[in-house]
């Protein structure tokens, strides 16, 4: 009965609409499987179509409210074709995070109810999101900065203030409350700047460096959102640096040898620009150059190449942008360092010098990773999903050839678990479909243990040579400690 009605809309949807393109529709229904899939598509060929079901998953209908199947199609007009767009998309699913990320269970965009650009990240997301934080905050510690929080809405007055209302208001999301406009947070300086003004400053407290690792809304033009490359809502690893005109140099020099080797560490090829004076800009045109000279210095100081993206900084200040090469050769602005001398005026921003007179701090607005959420779209395309084994979300598998050697494959997992390292157990299936599973699955290590293993007291690894416990557990550990292959 469940194929019939598939069937039925199934025609319904192809009569409708032109081929060749990916399509869906939704059906009251059971769960579909696998040899759903091949009894609607050898069914509908039958009856001459050519079609091949990409995906299906439980969904909510909007508009009934009804959970129901939603199935993911393509049709064409002859076998040939259809063979030639399976290759292709096959071969685009293996580097597409979208797809990655779905298929392993680690995020994804719920478009039809909660919205476009609004990405929900599962658990195992989660621990590659958590991971590229726990790096930053090593970053952070080398630097100085200290987190703070701060919260996601306010009054529009801030928002006008700091310059956002007048040159940023038609990319963020505002309503009216009580007779007074607010807003959710595209940026956070102007909330991290009333930290700064809530106790006075002397020149001994400078630098004062905020860090915090904030989601932030932005109402990007629904084309241009793309997984999570493009999205509504997005996490930085945002700074704000708060200095003297002094200390403009050794700063900058600093946060650009920091991301340098975060790029380092995922072998990035990455290019430099200095982004000049828009035409929409606040401030006086002197200390527009005061700054980019700053940038300059900082750059020529580290000996390293760049070039100039004239007119492309913010409306408040000049800043250095580094783009990262993906493996699609696009280049993506990651990092972004921006001198501002401007809003500090704005904010009355201020310390006391060695004389006793009150002047005006710079900030240094900076992002490293830039958006959480597009750095893991492109380390997932980059290595197509096998993520390094200190990002892996299932750094170890163990499987047991046999139920006779569960009770060692089970010590060794948790004694991993103990060292904190992500480990599991699988013994569910033949061994084959087992190691298959974990190559698809992107598991990072993947280990057999069977009698002779447990006699040993050893491992034997996939990919490498068998090795004792001990010695497994300390590559293992140095490895993930080093962030270096294993």
């Amino acid at each position: 009965m469940k194929i019939e009605k598939l069937l039925s809309k199934l025609g319904k949807v192809l009569d409708s609409g032109e081929r060749e393109e990916m399509k869906w529709f939704d059906v009251d229904t059971a769960p579909l499987t696998k040899d759903d899939y091949s009894k609607l598509e050898s069914n509908f060929k039958e009856a001459g179509g050519f079609v091949k079901i990409i995906n299906a998953g439980s969904s909510l209908n909007k508009d009934t409210k009804k959970e129901v199947q939603r199935v993911w199609l393509v049709s064409f007009k002859n076998q040939k074709d259809l063979d030639k767009w399976s290759q292709e998309f096959e071969e685009k699913k293996k580097k597409d995070h979208r797809y990655i990320g779905e298929q392993l269970d680690w995020f994804h965009v719920q478009e039809d109810i909660l919205g476009p650009g609004l990405p929900l990240l599962h658990p195992k997301g989660m621990i590659i999101r958590n991971g590229l934080i726990d790096l930053i905050r090593e970053v952070n510690a080398k630097l100085g900065a200290e987190e703070i929080w701060t919260p996601h809405i306010s009054r529009c007055d801030l928002w006008k203030i700091s310059g956002h209302y007048e040159h940023y208001k038609n990319k963020m999301f505002m309503w009216e409350q009580d007779g007074e406009e607010w807003g959710i947070k595209a940026m956070n300086c102007p909330m991290h700047f009333q930290v700064y003004r809530f106790k006075p400053k002397s020149y001994k407290d400078l630098p004062v460096r905020y860090a915090e690792f904030a989601t932030v809304y932005r109402k990007e033009q629904s084309g241009e959102l793309h997984g999570l490359s493009r999205v509504w809502s997005l996490t930085q690893d945002d700074h704000h640096f708060i200095i003297n005109p002094d200390q403009i140099e050794g700063e900058v020099t600093k946060i650009i040898d920091a991301a340098r080797k975060v790029y380092d560490l995922f072998g990035f090829e990455y290019k430099i620009k200095l982004a000049t004076k828009p035409e929409d800009s606040m401030g006086d045109a002197k200390l527009w150059d005061v700054a980019q000279d700053g940038l300059k210095n900082a750059l020529t100081k580290l000996g390293v190449e760049y070039s100039l993206n004239e007119g492309d900084g913010s409306f408040y200040g000049p800043k250095i942008d580094i783009y990262v090469k993906d493996n699609m050769a696009r280049w993506w602005q990651l990092t972004t360092i921006q001198l501002d001398f401007f809003m500090p005026d704005n904010f009355k921003m201020v310390y006391t010098d060695e004389k006793g007179k009150q002047q005006m701090p710079v900030v240094i607005h900076f992002a490293i990773l830039g958006s959480l959420e597009r750095f893991m779209s492109i380390i997932i395309e980059q290595n197509a999903g096998r993520l390094p084994l200190w990002l892996a979300p299932v750094q170890l598998r163990v499987l047991p050839i046999s139920e006779a050697q569960e009770e060692y494959a089970q010590g060794l997992v948790n004694e991993m678990r103990g060292l904190g390292v992500r480990a599991e157990m699988v013994t569910e299936g033949t061994l084959g479909k087992r190691i298959r599973n974990s190559e698809m699955e992107k598991v990072a290590v993947t280990a057999v243990v069977g009698d002779k293993e447990v006699q040993a007291n050893s491992i034997s690894v996939r990919g490498k040579e068998t090795m004792t416990r001990e010695d497994f557990k300390e590559k293992i550990l140095l490895a993930i400690m080093d962030r270096s292959d294993f």
